[in-house]
Order: structure tokens, then C-alpha cells, then sequence
């Protein structure tokens, strides 16, 4: 049977839709982009919640996936599924990372992703007209990149600032310098309150092309592989299996959606698919392993009447900042999520006693703590495992208890405290004592949905390495992934520029070894 592709995308998120507006450029290249979730063609058609950039879309477009915050407590864990993936419902906060992020890849395995090799494309997926000029930004890419300006910050994000800088930590206007630290607006990939996705910065300009195919509602059961080659992809429909070839697949589903594929295609630890009786392809340990997360906890305040309104934007400012006692810079991250409604959650409504709370949370940048994606059926239409293991490492806990009692000293601050009624269940006994409040954590530790690294990037000394610096999958040719789960450690920022960079600058090592 003839090649009906030259690539087969799986995933039209983060990375996945770079891929394929990029790669389609060359029209020689007919490609095929799969998403599971839906498209809409034209900005008149997206519904509201991907186009406003105020806020992020928890529910509309979703995965409906659980994972194990920690032992004993199932959290929402919120993934995109809609062409654009997670950019198309995030809170748009476009932060790259440090150098010693990218440089600790290089390290590790994968000599071409130092950030000297990096910078480029992050700047030329950019279009940032907030810093003009130099090596740092770029101008005229995709992704419009822009920051709130004073006169623009809610009373609760400036109050957040001012407090922030009341307490010694330097101000920034520019959060992507590599030499910055402190309080300052978030980059973000908006125009005025519109989302820039993916979908609209990338595909919509391609999707006139010929030899690009995008095909929504398409879920991909697993990949096809004869003799350790990946021929195709098999589709999961309502009339039953589909069948598509091609010349080479790539795996853009995301740090929790590519490893379960692979698993299902027989490409994973062994012992674990032979329990499943799934036929053994290839046997590949680190599928699925190195799960990796940004923790948070924080401080919640019931604010005084008049003070927050649901169609506010929800981020506008952000502290970054050294943990004290770490030796890794920018460990670090608070935020103030603007207001949180709690009309549609009636039980927490409850036991909060109000319709709306702020919160200023802290982060957890640099985890040490490990997880895991794992099947609990073949059937690719159940939801994987996930067990994020957050707090494990003892490091873990007292950094983030740091960042908590930070946030409380913020929020009790003159400039911020002005706009809260009451703060929610902490006090200050509570945070006095370790074991109570490490108590505290067990019980509010959530996600800032940045999974990473379940196919990790590693050199041929790493038998934890799923792919090489090139993404190709260890043991299989004609099989890449190309999107958060290569990642060996997590960045010191939101994900998503990063994932767009990875695109960027896989589709240029592809189109140049055509």
C-alpha cells in the first residue's frame, strides 16, 4: 500500500500545529495534521472561551482526565482538546525559561538544545513590540506578544505588585530577559483580550494549502509499526479501526497523551504491556516515567464588595524569585489569580462562605519530585493513569511552605491587604508550625498544568531516554515525538512558549533533512 503522507501529526497543540503550518510550507510535503477534539475554521466561529485572553477554559474543551496529586487525594487535571491544544485554554502567559534551563538539556543529552541553539526560535516565533531591538526578542513572527501596562492592572495585581515591591523584591518590566528577577506584568500572547493560539497564530494562515490536511475528532488508537518501522497510525472511530500510512509519524499529543499512545502501540516497559496484553514492539522503560509538574499552593482571601468581577482578567502580574536556601536561581513563582467564582462549585462555595475569592499562589519551579503516566486499559478511549507524586522530596515541601508563607505576608500587606475581607482556612498558628502546615499542603497542593518529560531527550548512556536529541524514538524508525514530553527537566517558566519553541525548531531540523 502507497505512503497517503509524507507526515502524520498527532496532536494539533502546542507544538503539533507549529509542525504541521510549518512543514506544509514546502509543498512537496503533503501532511496530515489528527486532533481529537474539535476545529473551528474562522475567529467568528471559536467560541468565547478560547478567544478571551482574560482568562482560561477549564472545562469546554477538555480531556475530563484525573490524576493523584499526591497519595490518597484525585485532582481535575485540565488538558486541551480542540485544535490548538492547551494554548487554545491557557492563561496565555508566555515566559521562556532561564539559559541554565536549556544549558542543563545540553548537558544531559541533547548537545543541540543549549540555549544558545534555542534563542532563535524563540524569537522568531515572537512578535514582541514591548522591547524593540537587541538579541533578546524578536519581532514580526506568529505569536504577538504583549504585557499590561500600570494604568491597566486591576486594584488586586497592583496591589499584589506594590506589596511585592514593598517587601525588597525588585521590580521588571521584562520577565524574558535572562538577567531579570522580581515583580512585573507577565508576557503574554494576546492582542488586546485576544487569545492567540496556536490554531489562529499558526494554522490559520495555512490552512488554504493543498497539501495540508487537518482533521478534527480523530483519535489515534496507536501507532503501526512493521518490522521497527512506524508505517501509519490506526484511528479509533464509532464505525470502528481506520487505517492511515505514512512516510513518517510524529507524536504531538502532549506530555500525557503521547506516552499512552506509545504504550498502546507496544512501544513501553515491557513487563507493563505484556499485563495488558498489549504485543511488545519495542521495550523502552522510560515511556511514560519522568512525569514532571509545577506544583502550587497558596493563600485565598474572600475580597471586599466591588473589589473582583468574574469577567476580569485572572493574571496580569507575576513575582519571580530565589528560594531562600536553594542554590538554584528562580526556583521560584507567585502570582495573584485576579478572582476565582465559585457560584459553579457549590460545596466550596460552602465552605468558603462567599461567591469569590483571590489568591496569591506560589509555585514550585525547579520540582525534584518524579511521576508517572501509565495505562489503565488499551482502550484509547480511557483516560491513563496519572500520579503526580507532588512533595516527595522533602526539598519540595519546604520550599513550597516557604512560597506560602510568603504569599500570606503578601496578602497581609498594607497595599494588597486593603482589598481582602478575610483570608480562607489558613491562619497564623496554622502557618507557625511545620507539620501543620505541611498538613495544610497534603490537602491543597494542585497543578498549574505544565506536565513534562514522559519522553524524555537523553543520549545513548541514558536507558531512561525514550527519544534523542533529534526526537526520534529509541528502537523504532520513522517515529518521532516532538512536544512537552521530551523535555528532561522542567523550565522555569509556563510551558507553552517552550513547547512552541520545540515546533519551531524541530520543523527547521525536518525541512533541512528532506
Amino acid at each position: 500500500m502507497l505512503e497517503e503522507y509524507h507526515d502524520i501529526i498527532v496532536g494539533a497543540g502546542s507544538s503539533g500545529a507549529v509542525l504541521a503550518a510549518r512543514l506544509s510550507q514546502d509543498p512537496r510535503r503533503r501532511v496530515l495534521l489528527l486532533e481529537a477534539g474539535p476545529d473551528y475554521r474562522t475567529l467568528e466561529d471559536t467560541p468565547d472561551d478560547l478567544r478571551n485572553a482574560k482568562w482560561m477554559s477549564m472545562t469546554g474543551h477538555d480531556w475530563g482526565m484525573r490524576a493523584n496529586a499526591v497519595r490518597g487525594r484525585v485532582i481535575h487535571y485540565p488538558r486541551g482538546k480542540v485544535i490548538g491544544g492547551s494554548s487554545a485554554v491557557n492563561a496565555c502567559i508566555a515566559l521562556r525559561g532561564i539559559p541554565q534551563d536549556y544549558d542543563e538539556w545540553a548537558a544531559g543529552g541533547g548537545p543541540s538544545w543549549s540555549w544558545s541553539n534555542v534563542l532563535p526560535y524563540f524569537r522568531k516565533l515572537e512578535d514582541d513590540r514591548d522591547h524593540e531591538g537587541g538579541v533578546i526578542h524578536g519581532q514580526g513572527g506568529p505569536l504577538p506578544i504583549c504585557r499590561w501596562r500600570s494604568e491597566e492592572l486591576l486594584p488586586v495585581q497592583a496591589g499584589f505588585r506594590d506589596a511585592a515591591l514593598a517587601l525588597g523584591f525588585p521590580g521588571t518590566n521584562d520577565h524574558n530577559d535572562p538577567a531579570s528577577m522580581g515583580v512585573g506584568p507577565w508576557p503574554m500572547n494576546r492582542r488586546g483580550s485576544l487569545r492567540f493560539s496556536t490554531a489562529m497564530a499558526y494554522l490559520q494562515p495555512a490552512r488554504s494549502r493543498p497539501n495540508l490536511v487537518i482533521r478534527p475528532g480523530a483519535l489515534v488508537a496507536r501507532v503501526l509499526c512493521e518490522r521497527g518501522r512506524a508505517i501509519g497510525v490506526e484511528l479509533a472511530t464509532g464505525r470502528g479501526v481506520e487505517t492511515i500510512r505514512s512516510g513518517q509519524v510524529i507524536l504531538s499529543a502532549g506530555a500525557i497523551g503521547s506516552p499512552a499512545i506509545l504504550l498502546r502501540s507496544g512501544i513501553g516497559p515491557a513487563l507493563e504491556l505484556a499485563a495488558l496484553d498489549i504485543p511488545i514492539v519495542c521495550d523502552l522503560p522510560g515511556v511514560g516515567r519522568n512525569l514532571i509538574d509545577h506544583p502550587q499552593a497558596g493563600v485565598s482571601v474572600v475580597p471586599k464588595a466591588g473589589i473582583c468581577d468574574p469577567s476580569q482578567p485572572v493574571a496580569q502580574i507575576g513575582l519571580r524569585y530565589t528560594a531562600e536556601g536553594s542554590t538554584e536561581r528562580a526556583d521560584m513563582q507567585l502570582y495573584t489569580v485576579g478572582q476565582a467564582d465559585l457560584t459553579q462549585t457549590p460545596a466550596l462555595m460552602s465552605l468558603v462562605g462567599a461567591p469569590m475569592i483571590f489568591s496569591v499562589m506560589a509555585v514550585l519551579q525547579r520540582p525534584r519530585s518524579r511521576g508517572q503516566v501509565a495505562l489503565a486499559s488499551a482502550d484509547p478511549r480511557l483516560p491513563p493513569r496519572i500520579d503526580l507524586n507532588y512533595l516527595q522530596d522533602p526539598e519540595d515541601r519546604r520550599r513550597l511552605m516557604d512560597g506560602v508563607r510568603l504569599a500570606w505576608r503578601l496578602v497581609k500587606s498594607g497595599p494588597l491587604a486593603a482589598y481582602g475581607e478575610r483570608i480562607v482556612i489558613l491562619t497564623e498558628q496554622l502557618l507557625e508550625r511545620d507539620m501543620m502546615l505541611a498538613g495544610y499542603l497534603q490537602m491543597a497542593v494542585t497543578t498549574i498544568y505544565h506536565p513534562v518529560g514522559t519522553n524524555r531527550m537523553g543520549g545513548d548512556a541514558d536507558d531512561r531516554a525514550v527519544v534523542d536529541e533529534d526526537c526520534r524514538v529509541r528502537g523504532v524508525s520513522g517515529l518521532r515525538v516532538i512536544d512537552a514530553s521530551i523535555m528532561p527537566t522542567i523550565p522555569r517558566a509556563n510551558t507553552n512558549l517552550t513547547c512552541i519553541m520545540i515546533g519551531e525548531r524541530m520543523a527547521d531540523r525536518l525541512a533541512s533533512q528532506s
